[in-house]
């Protein structure tokens, strides 16, 4: 008895470590830019664990990477019936409208995000760029000022505010245009150029 006690742990350890190793070797792949055998390698772990749910949103970003954007969004959207306060898969999902020019949805997706997480910087600009693209200007405006607030080195959000602040005709956008500059935003040098001298 003693002995099979010890067989039947060693047996889940290593049936445990089988599946820790494949998962590591997906995210390396998936981090040296070699997205068609993380995909495979995810696969594989997803074999043995299906409804892993950092497995299943590597491997959409994966999917995403190679432009198998409908395979994406199976995964993204199973995280979410999975972990509905996955904020990672709500804002790839979102993108996944945004690159398809719904910004209504994508929006709606982004905020999502923004309210599990309202210091999340990130999830406010995405929902900025949103309404910004779909025409919303005073609630754009409204998301990069929380995003600026929430973090002073969001170069992408000081430039779009600067971009809406042109736009309207609003002082204050070529100081903005001049942070995401110093922040290393790129393109923002030759729109300050363009614009701002």
């Amino acid at each position: 008895m003693k002995y099979l006690s010890i067989l039947i742990v060693f047996s889940i350890c290593l049936f445990s470590c089988e599946e820790q190793d494949e998962l590591e070797k997906a995210n390396q792949f998936y981090n040296s830019g070699e997205y068609k055998k993380a995909i495979q390698a995810y696969n594989e772990h997803l074999e043995m664990k299906p409804s892993h749910e950092i497995a299943i949103y590597n491997r959409g970003r994966a999917y995403e990477e190679t432009g198998q954007y409908e395979k994406a969004l199976k995964d993204f959207q199973k995280v979410i019936e999975i972990n509905p306060r996955n904020i990672g898969a709500y804002l790839s999902y979102g993108k996944q409208y945004y690159r398809e020019k719904d910004y209504e949805n994508a929006a709606f997706q982004f905020e999502k995000a923004y309210k599990l997480n309202t210091n999340s910087s990130k999830s406010a600009t995405l929902l900025a760029r949103a309404f910004h693209k779909s025409g919303k200007v005073e609630e754009a405006m409204e998301y990069y000022n929380i995003a600026i607030n929430t973090d002073r080195e969001n170069a992408e959000a000081f430039f779009y505010r600067g971009a809406l602040k042109l736009h309207l005709s609003q002082s204050g956008a070529c100081n903005d245009i001049q942070m995401a500059k110093n922040i290393g935003y790129e393109g923002a040098d030759d729109f300050y150029n363009q614009y701002c001298n």
